[in-house]
């Protein structure tokens, strides 16, 4: 079976454990919306192709292996985050899935005063 756009980011998702709902939730789109990615019955638009990349990229996703099976980096294959060479896990409760969603709408400056902060 060749590797399709759709296959790939459902190997992302198999990655995290994450249900087609979830990520619809993370990419603010319907679990049908992803389905469709998913299966070729549709593309995403520009829009969301970043928000996929932006919620994958500490799994090392890029937009040239997702779009084109090209790899920038081979630990991508592996699921590694960069910043902590631990494996990707999906949020445990409602308030880990929020402090997930502030993070990751905080400007870097801040995001890594609130790293620092946790590291003492």
């Amino acid at each position: 079976m060749s590797s399709t756009f759709g296959t790939r980011l459902k190997e992302f998702r198999d990655a995290r454990g994450w249900s087609q709902e979830r990520v619809g939730f993370e990419l603010e789109v319907s679990k049908a919306t992803v389905s469709k990615w998913e299966t070729g019955r549709a593309e995403p638009n520009l829009g969301n192709l970043a928000k996929i990349r932006r919620l994958y990229a500490a799994d090392g996703l890029t937009l040239d292996y997702l779009i084109d099976d090209t790899y920038a980096a081979a630990k991508s294959r592996q699921y590694i985050s960069e910043s902590t060479r631990e494996p990707a896990r999906a949020a445990q409760s409602q308030e880990e899935m929020t402090l997930l969603t502030r993070f990751r709408a905080s400007p870097t400056a801040r995001r890594r005063s609130l790293l620092n902060l946790l590291e003492k």
